[in-house]
C-alpha cells in the first residue's frame, strides 16, 4: 500500500514537473481604475489596446475573460465569457469607450465584488485564475483617513487573506509612483503573481504580454535579428509584434513574397495603434522575416509535436533562494531519450531584469545534458525585481524557445515599532505561504554604540509571525537586523538578511525606533568629534552562480550553509510536492493536541499512585 501511494504522488508529480504543452483552462479577470485621473496618467487610452491585446492572445474556448471598472462604485464592462470571436468584437467595441471621470477609487469594493461573482464560462476543473488591477491611485472613499486606512487593512487582512486561499493570482499595475506600492505589491506577493510599476502607458502592452506568458506558456521560435527558421514539425505560428503607430508590419516569406497582412485562408491577423498579431497555419518552412516592428519587445509562439518544455518556476521567488531549471524535448508529447540525437542538441539560458520595456542582461550560460535532459541550478538572485529566463533549443535542424517571467522578492517584511515609552518591537511577517514557517527560523543581530554584537532568536508567534519585544535603556543606540534560516514548501533551503533598523532612547525620552541610517549616524559619530565624511551608497548586485548537477553547491553569499540538494529527478519532484495541506494541517493540530492530552492524563495518574502509595 506504501508502494502504490508513493508511486501515484510520484506519478502526480511528474505531471506537474513540466510547463504544459497543450494550454490550460484559464480565468481572465481585468479590474480597470475609471478615476478622472487616469484620463491623465494614459491619455492616449493604452489600457484599452491592452485589454484588447490580452482578449486576443487567449486561445478560443479555452478561457473565459471579463472586465471591471471601479471608482466610486464598481460596475461590470464587458461580463465574464468564453473568449472567442463574439467575445473579443464586444471588447474591441467596448474598451474604447468606456469613461474615466470618477471622483474616488474603491478598490475594497471591487474585489469584494469579484470574490462573490460566480466563475463564468465552465472552464475545466482546476482551472487557473488570473486577475489584473490596472489603477493610478490609492485607496480613497471618504476625506476621513481613519476611513480609508479602514478600508486598506480590511484589503490587507480580509480580502488577501481569501484571494490567497481561493488560489486566485491577482496581477497589479501601477500607472503612476502615487499608487499605494505597499498595498499593491502586497497584494500581488501574497497570491503569488507580479507588481509592474508602469513608467509611460505604452509599458502597459508588454505587461499584459508577460502576465499572459506568465499564465499560459507556450513555445517561442528564437529571432535572430530580424528572421527566424521555420522548420517542418510546425503547424501554426503566431507574430505578436509592437511597433510604432501607423507602422504597419512587414511578413517576407522564404520565397521572398510577402505575406497578406489583411488575412487570408489560411492567415488571421488582430491589430491595434501599437500591436499585431499575426497568426499562420501550416507555414511555409524555411527562413522567415519580419520588419517595421520592435523586435526587442515581438516573439513568435508556435504550435508543434516538437516540443521544448521546462520545469516551472514558482512565479514568486525568494532572495536568494536557489532556482532548478530542467530542459526536455518532446514528441508527440513524450520525452526524447535518444542520446545520440540529444548529442546534437545545444541549450543556453539567458537571465533577464525587466524594467518597463527594458530588458537588462544579467547572466547568460550553456546548459549540461544530464541524461536524457539538461539541468541547471542557479545559486540565487539577490536583487528584488522582475526577471526572465529564456531558455534557448537548438537542435541543428530545428530551434525553440521559452520565456519564464517571476518575480524575486524578500521572504519576509521585517518591520521595528515602539508599543510604549522604554519598548521596542520587531517582527517579520513572511510575504506568502510559500515559505514553510514551522522549518523557517529568524535570528536578530545586534550591535551597540560600543561596536559590541550579541545574537537573538525570535519567537514564532503562532504559526504566522515571528516577533520579538524587549526594552529600551536610556541612551541606548543599537542597530539591529534579522537573518532568516529559511525552507520553502518545497523543503529548498536559503539565506537572507533584511536591511538594518535602529532603535535609539536619549535619556528618560520614548523611545524611537527606524530604517538604520538614524543608528548608522550614531555609531559613526564620535562623542567629542564631528566627521564630514559622506556614507556612499552600497550597489547590491545579482548574487547568481550557475552549477553543474554533478557539483558541489555555490552559494549565494559567505554566511550561507550548504544546502540540501535532491540526489535523483525522483527526489526532485517529491520535493515539489512536500507541502502541507490544509488537511495535514489539521492533523498535525489533533497530534498535538491528543499528545498533550497523553502527557495531562499520565500526570494525573502519577500522582494518584503516588496518593496510593502514601495511604
Amino acid at each position: 500500500m506504501k508502494w502504490l501511494k508513493l508511486s501515484t504522488v510520484l506519478l502526480l508529480a511528474s505531471l506537474t514537473f513540466w510547463v504544459p504543452l497543450a494550454k490550460a483552462d484559464a480565468q481572465f479577470r481585468v479590474i480597470v481604475d475609471a478615476s478622472g485621473s487616469m484620463l491623465i496618467s494614459d491619455p492616449d487610452k493604452l489600457t484599452s489596446e491592452a485589454l484588447r491585446l490580452i482578449s486576443n492572445l487567449a486561445p478560443d474556448e479555452k478561457a473565459t475573460l471579463g472586465i471591471w471598472l471601479f471608482g466610486e462604485t464598481p460596475r461590470v464592462l464587458v461580463p465574464e465569457a468564453p473568449v472567442n470571436i463574439q467575445t473579443k468584437a464586444r471588447v474591441a467595441n467596448y474598451v474604447n469607450s468606456y469613461l474615466t471621470q470618477d471622483v474616488k477609487t474603491d478598490l475594497e469594493a471591487i474585489i469584494k465584488l469579484l470574490l462573490d461573482t460566480p466563475d463564468a464560462g465552465g472552464l475545466e476543473p482546476g482551472f487557473d485564475r488570473h486577475w489584473i488591477l490596472v489603477t493610478d491611485g490609492m485607496v480613497d472613499i471618504s476625506l476621513d483617513e481613519a476611513i480609508n486606512k479602514a478600508s486598506r487593512d480590511r484589503i490587507l487582512n480580509e480580502l488577501s487573506q481569501q484571494l490567497e486561499l481561493l488560489d486566485i493570482h491577482l496581477h497589479t499595475i501601477s500607472m503612476t509612483g502615487y499608487t499605494d506600492k505597499a498595498l499593491l505589491e502586497n497584494l500581488s506577493l501574497r497570491t503569488n503573481a507580479t507588481h509592474t510599476e508602469v513608467a509611460v502607458p505604452v509599458d502597459l502592452l508588454d505587461t499584459f504580454d508577460r502576465i499572459f506568458s506568465q499564465a499560459s506558456p507556450s513555445d517561442e521560435l528564437p529571432l535572430n535579428g530580424n528572421q527566424f527558421v521555420v522548420d517542418e514539425a510546425i503547424d501554426e505560428l503566431t507574430l505578436v509584434v509592437f511597433h510604432e503607430k501607423g507602422e504597419l508590419p512587414e511578413v517576407i516569406l522564404p520565397d521572398n513574397s510577402l505575406l497578406p497582412i489583411k488575412g487570408g485562408f489560411n492567415v488571421s491577423v488582430s491589430s491595434a495603434d501599437h500591436y499585431t498579431l499575426i497568426s499562420v497555419q501550416d507555414p511555409l518552412p524555411g527562413t522567415w522575416q519580419v520588419k517595421n516592428v520592435d523586435l526587442s519587445r515581438s516573439s513568435v509562439r508556435i504550435i508543434t509535436d516538437l516540443s521544448a518544455r521546462a520545469t516551472k518556476i514558482s512565479p514568486v521567488i525568494f532572495t536568494n533562494e536557489e532556482i532548478y531549471s530542467s530542459v526536455g524535448l518532446f514528441l508527440d508529447g513524450l520525452l526524447m531519450q535518444d542520446p545520440q540525437l540529444l548529442d546534437l542538441v545545444n541549450v543556453k539560458q539567458t537571465l533577464y531584469r525587466l524594467s518597463g520595456e527594458q530588458k537588462e542582461e544579467v547572466l547568460s550560460y550553456d546548459v549540461p545534458k544530464a541524461n536524457d535532459q539538461f539541468k541547471i541550478r542557479l545559486a540565487g538572485i539577490g536583487l528584488a525585481g522582475n526577471y526572465e529566463l529564456v531558455s534557448e533549443v537548438d537542435g541543428q535542424t530545428f530551434k525553440r524557445q521559452l520565456s519564464q517571467f517571476f518575480t524575486v522578492h524578500p521572504a519576509i517584511e521585517f518591520e521595528g515599532s515602539t508599543p510604549s515609552d522604554n519598548l521596542v518591537a520587531f517582527t517579520a511577517t513572511p510575504v506568502n505561504l510559500k515559505l514553510n514557517l514551522l522549518r523557517s527560523n529568524v535570528v536578530l543581530e545586534f550591535t551597540d554604540k560600543n561596536g559590541g554584537k550579541r545574537t537573538e532568536e525570535m519567537p514564532l508567534i503562532g504559526q504566522g509571525y515571528w516577533e520579538k519585544v524587549m526594552p529600551v535603556s536610556p541612551d541606548d543606540h543599537v542597530m539591529v537586523r534579522a537573518k532568516l534560516s529559511g525552507v520553502t514548501q518545497a523543503g529548498l533551503r536559503f539565506e537572507y538578511q533584511t536591511p538594518e533598523w535602529h532603535f535609539d532612547r536619549q535619556g528618560e525620552a520614548d523611545a524611537t525606533v527606524g530604517v538604520g541610517e538614524q543608528a548608522a549616524k550614531s555609531l559613526l559619530l564620535s562623542p567629542s568629534n564631528s566627521t564630514n565624511r559622506e556614507v556612499m551608497p552600497v550597489v547590491v548586485a545579482p548574487a547568481i552562480s550557475v552549477v553543474e548537477e554533478n557539483e558541489e553547491p555555490v552559494e549565494a553569499s559567505v554566511d550561507t550553509e550548504p544546502t540540501e540538494l535532491p540526489a535523483t529527478e525522483k527526489e526532485d519532484v517529491m520535493d515539489e510536492v512536500d507541502t502541507m495541506t490544509p488537511t495535514d494541517w489539521i492533523m498535525y493540530a489533533a497530534l498535538n493536541v491528543a499528545g498533550l492530552a497523553v502527557i495531562v492524563a499520565g500526570v494525573l495518574l502519577y500522582r494518584r499512585i503516588r496518593k496510593n502509595a502514601s495511604k
